[in-house]
């Protein structure tokens, strides 16, 4: 999940479209969505990632971190959103900022896959692994995250040489915020529409 200031994203790769989407504060709101597209770029199998970006970076929100995955559902293909401040440790309500969606067509068929979580033996974690997967970049580019719902725990994800991590955020609230009263759900095994997206060329 990357975070970017530049606003003037532009790109003469004839492969590559850039959608931009605003979003506006909608007074307490730490979480919410936004449509990107219809479903094609999951059915068709389409590589795609985001960047979201402040409008303004200031003294005020430059402590935030904005987190965000795709998800299907409805035939459409929505972007969820938080904001999430690492200086109080606390879900804060989203700025204005702009999401900006890169999608890949005609890519080069083995740069990305579609990869499902595994889980870990011991501490039974959902992680992505990579060994076995590419012949060579075990150390992807761009990872997308597609879920299922909207009731998942805001999560970040820790990239490593060999494998993705899932890091749950945690939030000083004390159970208090409506994040943490409503996103309750955690990435189950057997779960078959949760995957992410890998990007390695």
């Amino acid at each position: 999940m990357v975070v970017g200031y530049d606003t003037n994203l532009s790109f003469n790769l004839p492969n590559i479209e850039v959608i931009k989407k605003t979003y506006y504060p909608q007074g307490e709101c730490k979480f919410n969505s936004m449509v990107l597209s219809k479903n094609e770029l999951i059915t068709k199998n389409i590589p795609f990632f985001g960047i979201p970006v402040f409008e303004d970076l200031n003294s005020l929100n430059k402590s935030f971190i904005i987190g965000y995955n795709f998800r299907n559902v409805n035939n459409e293909l929505k972007i969820d959103m938080f904001s999430y401040c690492s200086k109080v440790r606390c879900y804060v309500n989203l700025p204005k900022l702009n999401f900006c969606a890169f999608i890949i067509n005609h890519p080069i068929s083995n740069a990305y896959k579609l990869l499902p979580f595994r889980f870990s033996i011991l501490k039974n974690k959902p992680f992505v692994d990579f060994k076995n997967k590419f012949t060579s970049h075990l150390n992807p580019k761009y990872v997308s995250l597609c879920l299922s719902k909207d009731n998942y725990k805001p999560f970040f994800l820790k990239q490593k040489i060999e494998q993705i991590k899932v890091k749950c955020v945690d939030c000083n609230c004390g159970k208090t915020c409506s994040v943490c009263k409503n996103k309750t759900l955690g990435i189950l095994k057997g779960e078959n529409d949760v995957k992410c997206i890998v990007y390695h060329y």
